[in-house]
């Protein structure tokens, strides 16, 4: 994919280190000297020392009809919403911006814009998660005859310091995801669970507190 991505801060930084750029071909506009030189040292993109909101940019720097993807990740609300106008102008199918108001994330929405990424909320959603599971599991829905559940494990919880092997869980008792803080992954036989590790998992099992918290 070629990508677009209009700031580069720590957000932008971030997404870097996840994405395979010998697979991608990234440009990074970004105006602040020292984050150019961080960004051109440590990762193989194309930096443009231009303004965002410099409509020939567009027009001359980038060319948007190559372009497959386009996210916005400055400071300032209203320069995100332009790059995604601009973008959806150029019918860029992928348009991603990052937003600190939901009121601006609804409106983005109803523009059809792009996807709104809105930091207060995710993060809040994200405490709250931690709070209803941390001492019994919270049940999000169903799959076929399994039940989906999550839990955030404490430090005085039987798994805690364990490995997913040494909990002897049934069969029909699936740990599927594991989100650490900072990723999510599948867990592997080797990972040790840690409080405030928060779980994922499968069951037809109905009480499964005893086999994480005990």
């Amino acid at each position: 994919m070629r990508i677009l991505i209009v700031g580069g801060g720590a957000v932008a930084e971030e997404l870097l280190e996840r994405l395979d750029l010998r697979e991608h071909e990234v440009f990074v506009v970004e105006r602040d000297p020292s984050r150019r030189k961080v960004l051109t040292l440590k990762y193989d993109v194309y930096v443009i020392d231009r303004d965002a909101t410099d409509v020939t940019l567009y027009t001359s720097d980038v060319k948007m009809d190559e372009i497959d993807a386009v996210i916005a990740l400055t400071g300032r609300n209203e320069i995100n919403l332009f790059v995604l106008a601009i973008a959806k102008m150029y019918n860029i199918p992928f348009r991603i911006a990052k937003v600190t108001d939901s009121r601006l994330a609804e409106l983005l929405q109803r523009l059809g814009l792009g996807v709104p990424i809105c930091q207060p909320s995710i993060v809040a959603s994200m405490i709250a998660n931690f709070l209803l599971s941390i001492k019994e599991p919270r049940f999000m829905g169903r799959v076929g005859e399994y039940k989906l559940y999550l839990i955030t494990l404490a430090e005085t919880d039987i798994a805690t310091d364990q490995k997913l092997p040494d909990l002897n869980l049934p069969e029909d008792v699936r740990v599927i995801l594991v989100f650490d803080g900072s990723n999510i992954y599948y867990p592997s036989d080797e990972l040790v669970l840690r409080s405030g590790y928060q779980l994922l998992i499968l069951s037809k099992t109905p009480n499964i507190i005893k086999y994480f918290k005990g």
